[in-house]
C-alpha cells in the first residue's frame, strides 16, 4: 500500500480509538452514529488519496507525451524508390461483418515512403490546386478537398511540426533540415519550420507525405445538438477522397461522416464513439479497407458508392468483354492511421491510397485472387449495393479465376 495511504490511515484509526475511549465502549446509539461516520470518513479520505494519485498519474503520463515521442528509428540505407510497397490486401474469404477491424501500430510504420512518393504527391498538389487533368476546369477542387477552421489552426501547426520532424528523423537520406527549413532532398524543395499560416502548412504536408489527412476535435458549441458530443471533421486535405465530395461532411460530427455506410448507426457507432474517446497522445492504431473502381481517378466524388444512385437504379453487371483490366479496372484501398497530437488533443487521421490495376492483383497470385472473390461473395445485398459489386462483380470474378 501507499506510504502516504498508511500514514493517513493510522492518524485516522487513531482518532477513531479516541472516539471509542472518549465513549468508554459504550455503544449506545450516538456512540454508534459517531462509529459509523468515523468509519465513512475513513472511506471517504482513502477515496480522495487514491483519486488524487490516479489524477496525478495521469496527467504524468499525457506530459510524458510530446513531439518528442514521435521520433521513429533511422533508417540510414532507405533507398525510397526500390523499397518494396506494402501489400494492403485486408478481404477475407468469409462472410462480411462490419467491425471496427482496427491493430495497434508501430511509431516506425506510421508515414511511409514507397516508388509511388513522386506519383501521389504531384497528383495531390495538382488536384489542391485546380489544375489536375482528370477534372474539369470549372470544378473547385481545392474548395472540395482542403479544410480549415479557425480552432484547428493550432492542430495543423501541431501536426506539421510532427510530421516533418518525423520524417526528417526516419528518413535521413530523403530529409534534411537547418535552423530555418526542412529540405525534401527527393523533390529538391524547402519548406520554413516556423511556418504558421495554415493553408500554407497543409500545403507543404501535401508536398511531403503521400497520405491524406483528416483532423478532428470536439466542438464545444454543439454538444447540445445531435451527436454533438461526438468528434467533428475540422481541418485537413482529402485529396483523394473516394465516392463522396469531403466538402459535404466538413465540420460534422462522426456519425454524419459515416451515415452512408450499411448498419453504421446500430453496429459500429457505439464502439466507434467509445473508441475516439479512449484514444491516448502516443498510440498509434490502423486499420484498411478495400473497393473496387472501374477508372483510375483519385478522387472521386460522385462514382465508386451505391449511395450516389438514384433509389430506383437498378445495378447491372457489366460486359466482361469491354473491361481493361490492365488500365482501367482498378483495386483500391486505404491504409487508414489514427492517433491523437499531445498538445491540442485532435485525433489525425492519416489515410494512404493504394489503387492498383487489377491486373496487378491477380499477378499476386492464386491465394490472393480466391480471397478476394470468397469476399465479394461474402457481401450482404445492402453492402453489395454500397459498393457497386452488383456491377462490377461478376466481371471480376471471372478475370481472376480464369
Amino acid at each position: 500500500m501507499d506510504l502516504d495511504v498508511i500514514n493517513k490511515l493510522n492518524e485516522i484509526l487513531l482518532h477513531f480509538k479516541l472516539v471509542l475511549n472518549f465513549n468508554n465502549f459504550n455503544l449506545s446509539i450516538h456512540s454508534c452514529s459517531i462509529i459509523a461516520l468515523s468509519f465513512i470518513f475513513i472511506i471517504y479520505i482513502l477515496i480522495s488519496i487514491t483519486s488524487s494519485k490516479k489524477v496525478a498519474s495521469i496527467s504524468v503520463n499525457e506530459e510524458k507525451f510530446n513531439k518528442n515521442s514521435y521520433i521513429p528509428k533511422p533508417i540510414y540505407d532507405f533507398q525510397w524508390d526500390k523499397v518494396v510497397p506494402v501489400k494492403s490486401y485486408p478481404f477475407k474469404n468469409a462472410p462480411y461483418k462490419l467491425t471496427m477491424g482496427i491493430k495497434n501500430l508501430n511509431l516506425q510504420e506510421w508515414l511511409l515512403i514507397e516508388p509511388t512518393y513522386l506519383n501521389r504527391i504531384e497528383n495531390k498538389t495538382k488536384i489542391i490546386n485546380n489544375s489536375h487533368a482528370d477534372y474539369p476546369k470549372d470544378k473547385d477542387m481545392r474548395n472540395s478537398t482542403l479544410f480549415v477552421t479557425p480552432e484547428v489552426i493550432p492542430s495543423i501547426i501541431e501536426f506539421y511540426d510532427i510530421v516533418m520532424n518525423y520524417m526528417y528523423n526516419k528518413y535521413p537520406t530523403c530529409f534534411n533540415k537547418d535552423e530555418h527549413y526542412y529540405y525534401n532532398l527527393i523533390t529538391s524543395k524547402k519548406y520554413k519550420i516556423d511556418e504558421t499560416d495554415p493553408n500554407k502548412l497543409q500545403e507543404y504536408l501535401v508536398e511531403n507525405i503521400e497520405e491524406d489527412f483528416i483532423i478532428l476535435m470536439k466542438d464545444e458549441t454543439k454538444v447540445n445538438e445531435p451527436n454533438g458530443q461526438e468528434y467533428f471533421f475540422k481541418g485537413g486535405v482529402f485529396a483523394f477522397a473516394a465516392g463522396f465530395n469531403p466538402r459535404d461532411r466538413f465540420n460534422k460530427p462522426l456519425s454524419f461522416i459515416h451515415h452512408p455506410v450499411p448498419n453504421y448507426e446500430t453496429k459500429l457507432k457505439f464502439s466507434m464513439n467509445k473508441f475516439f474517446d479512449r484514444l491516448k497522445p502516443g498510440e498509434f492504431v490502423t486499420r484498411s479497407n478495400f473497393s473496387i473502381q472501374t477508372h483510375s481517378k483519385f478522387y472521386v466524388d460522385d462514382a465508386n458508392k451505391g449511395h450516389n444512385l438514384p433509389k430506383d437504379f437498378v445495378q447491372k453487371p457489366l460486359d466482361y468483354d469491354d473491361l481493361n483490366f490492365e488500365k482501367n479496372q482498378h483495386y483500391r484501398s486505404e491504409r487508414q492511421v489514427l492517433t491523437k497530437l499531445p498538445k491540442t488533443k485532435a485525433i489525425v487521421f492519416t489515410i494512404r491510397t493504394y489503387l492498383l490495376p487489377l491486373s496487378q492483383v491477380k499477378n499476386d497470385g492464386k491465394e490472393v485472387c480466391e480471397r478476394l472473390v470468397g469476399a465479394i461473395d461474402g457481401f450482404p445485398e445492402e453492402v453489395a449495393q454500397y459498393k457497386r459489386s452488383q456491377e462490377w462483380g461478376p466481371a471480376l470474378k471471372k478475370y481472376l479465376l480464369s
